[in-house]
C-alpha cells in the first residue's frame, strides 16, 4: 500500500504496518521529511539512520524505516480500567472530516471490545488530535474489609492521681465480674468485597478481607451468630481474665455479706469478692484477686492470701498484731494498723501505716498525706511517703534492699533486643500469613493446616511480646528510681527514724525531707 510519494521517493506499508522507503531520485533534503510527518501523523519513524542513508542514493529495494500507526489508536491502561484514544491524523483532516472520524472511533473501540464505562460526551466535546483522550473508565473492585474484633475492656486497675497530687489507692475496681449470657466480645467477619469490571467487560475479582481468629476459652465462653456478627457470651458467672492472649472467665465467688461463722474460712480456686468484711480470726485464700469492698475494712483476721493475684481492701486493716495480708502481685488498702502485709510487687496505701510490717518491691503511700509511723518497712526498690515517724519521735525503721543498676540496665537492653527479634519474627510470620490469605478461595484452601500453624505461631509471638512489654515496663520503673534504691519523703522524716539502703544506714536526728538514695557506694540526701 502506498502511503506517500513524490518525485524523489515512495513510502509504502505492508500488511504488518511496517513502513518502507524506495528512492528513485536523489537530492531530497532530509529536514523536509518533518513536513511529511506533520501532514501524515500515522507515520512513526523508528530507524532514522536507514532513512538518512536511503535518501542519499537510489534504491532498488524498499528500506525499512518505521511503522504505520492506526488512524484511531486505542490505548488501554495496564489494569484495563481506563481506555484512551489517540487520533493520528492532522488537525485539518479532523476539521474537514469529523463525521467519518467519529465512525472510525466507534469501529476502533468495538474492535477492541471497549463496551464498559464509555464517556457519554465523546463526540460532543472537542477531541485534540495526536494526544491521548480518555474515552472509557471501568469499575475498580472494592476490596473486602478485614474482620474486626472487639473484646471486653477490663477496668483500669491503677490508682487515681488527683489534681492536688494525692493518689487514691482505695477506690479501685479490681475484679471485672460478668454474668452468664453477658457480652464479652464480638467479631464482624471479613467481607468478600465487590468485583470490578474493565473497560472490555472483564470482571476483576476483589481481594477478600483478612480473617481474624477469636481467641477465647471455649469452656467458659460461647460463640453465637447474631445478625452479621459473631458474638462471644459468658457461659458461666465469673471474672474476666486474659490469659496468654485468650479471654476467659475464671470462677468468681461473691460473698454478699461478711466472712463469718455462716461462711467459715474460704479457700477458693478463682476470684473472690466480699461485699462486707472479714470477721476476726477468719481467713480467705484465693488463687486470683481478692476484693473486700466493705467500707469499714477488716480487723484481726487470720490471713488474707491471693496466691497469683492482687488484694484490694476498700477500708483499712486494724490487725491487732494478728492480721496477715499476702498477695503475689499488689496490695491496695486505705490504711493499716498493727498488721503484716507482704506483696510480690507493690503495696499501695492511702492514709497511713501504723506499727505494721510491710514487705514489697515498692511501698507507696500517698505523697500528699500518707504517713508511716512506727513499724518496720522492707522494700527492694523504693519507699514513698509524705511523712515518716511523728513529732513524738516514734521509732520507725525503713529498709531498702536496693538493686544493681548496671545489671538491671543490661537486662533491660537484653529485653529490648529480644523484643526487636520477636518483632522481626512476627513481621515475617505476618507476611507469610498474608501470602496464604491472598491465595485462599472461600472456605477451601489446600494448605489450611500450614496456615493454621502460622496463625498459632503468630498468636504465640504476640503473647510473648506482651509478656516482654510488661517486663520492660517493670525494668523501666526500676531504672527510673534515683540511685540504686531510694526513700522519698515529701514533707518530713522525724527523729528516731532509722533508714537503711544497701546496708548503708542513717538515723534521723532532726526533721528533714527529700530523697535518700544509694549511689557510688554512698548514701546521699537531696
Amino acid at each position: 500500500m502506498v502511503v506517500y510519494e513524490n518525485e524523489f521517493f515512495t513510502l509504502t506499508a505492508n500488511n504488518d504496518n511496517a513502513l518502507f522507503i524506495t528512492v528513485s531520485k536523489i537530492g531530497y533534503e532530509l529536514r523536509q521529511f518533518n513536513s511529511i510527518i506533520i501532514d501524515l501523523p500515522i507515520i512513526q519513524l523508528t530507524n532514522f539512520n536507514n532513512l538518512k542513508n536511503a535518501i542519499s542514493m537510489i534504491t532498488s529495494e524498499p528500506i525499512h524505516i518505521g511503522s504505520i500507526r492506526p488512524r484511531v489508536e486505542v490505548i488501554l491502561s495496564s489494569d484495563g480500567l481506563e481506555a484512551s484514544i489517540k487520533l493520528n491524523i492532522s488537525a485539518q483532516e479532523m476539521t474537514e472530516n469529523r463525521i467519518n472520524i467519529s465512525s472510525e472511533i466507534i469501529d476502533a473501540l468495538n474492535s477492541r471490545g471497549i463496551t464498559e464505562g464509555l464517556e457519554q460526551d465523546i463526540f460532543t466535546k472537542p477531541i485534540a488530535v495526536q494526544n491521548e483522550t480518555p474515552v472509557a473508565k471501568g469499575v475498580p473492585p472494592i476490596n473486602g474489609e478485614d474482620a474486626k474484633i472487639t473484646y471486653y475492656t477490663p477496668s483500669n486497675k491503677k490508682p487515681i492521681i488527683k489534681e492536688d497530687g494525692s493518689i487514691n489507692y482505695y477506690e479501685l475496681h479490681l475484679i471485672d465480674n460478668v454474668q452468664k449470657g453477658e457480652w464479652v466480645g464480638e467479631k464482624i467477619p471479613a467481607t468478600l468485597g465487590t468485583p470490578g469490571k474493565t473497560v472490555d467487560g472483564t470482571l476483576i475479582p476483589p481481594r477478600k478481607g483478612k480473617d481474624l481468629l477469636l481467641k477465647y476459652d471455649r469452656k467458659t465462653i460461647g460463640e453465637f451468630i447474631e445478625g452479621d456478627k459473631i458474638v462471644l457470651r459468658a457461659l458461666i458467672d465469673g471474672a474476666i481474665k486474659f490469659d496468654k492472649g485468650k479471654i476467659k472467665i475464671d470462677t468468681h465467688l461473691i460473698i454478699d455479706g461478711d466472712v463469718d461463722y455462716n461462711t467459715g474460712n474460704i479457700d477458693f480456686e478463682g476470684y473472690i469478692t466480699i461485699q462486707g468484711s472479714v470477721n476476726d480470726t477468719f481467713s480467705v485464700t484465693a488463687k486470683n484477686d481478692i476484693s473486700i469492698n466493705g467500707p469499714i475494712g477488716i480487723g484481726a483476721v487470720g490471713k488474707i492470701l491471693s496466691k497469683e493475684g492482687s488484694i484490694y481492701i476498700k477500708g483499712g486493716v486494724f490487725g491487732k498484731g494478728i492480721a496477715q495480708i499476702e498477695a503475689a502481685n499488689n496490695v491496695y488498702i486505705k490504711y493499716c494498723n498493727d498488721c503484716k502485709i507482704t506483696a510480690g510487687e507493690d503495696i499501695n496505701i492511702g492514709f497511713y501505716a501504723l506499727d505494721s510490717e510491710l514487705n514489697a518491691k515498692d511501698i507507696n503511700l500517698n505523697p500528699v498525706s500518707g504517713k508511716i509511723i512506727g513499724g518496720t518497712i522492707n522494700a527492694e526498690i523504693k519507699v514513698t511517703a509524705s511523712m515518716i515517724g511523728n513529732r513524738s519521735e516514734k521509732k520507725t525503721q525503713i529498709y531498702v534492699k536496693g538493686f544493681d543498676r548496671l545489671a538491671i540496665k543490661a537486662e533491660y537492653e537484653k529485653v529490648l533486643l529480644n523484643y526487636k527479634y520477636f518483632l522481626e519474627d512476627i513481621n515475617r510470620v505476618k507476611r507469610q500469613l498474608e501470602v496464604y490469605e491472598n491465595l485462599m478461595s472461600g472456605a477451601e484452601y489446600a494448605n489450611m493446616e500450614e496456615y493454621n500453624d502460622y496463625r498459632k505461631k503468630f498468636d504465640y509471638i504476640m503473647n510473648e511480646l506482651k509478656i516482654l512489654d510488661e517486663y520492660r515496663k517493670k525494668l523501666e520503673k526500676i531504672l527510673g528510681t534515683q540511685g540504686e534504691g531510694a526513700i522519698d519523703v515529701t514533707k518530713a522524716a522525724y527523729p528516731e527514724t532509722y533508714i537503711e539502703i544497701k546496708n548503708l544506714s542513717k538515723r534521723i536526728n532532726s526533721v528533714v525531707k527529700g530523697t535518700f538514695y544509694f549511689s557510688d557506694r554512698e548514701l546521699h540526701h537531696e
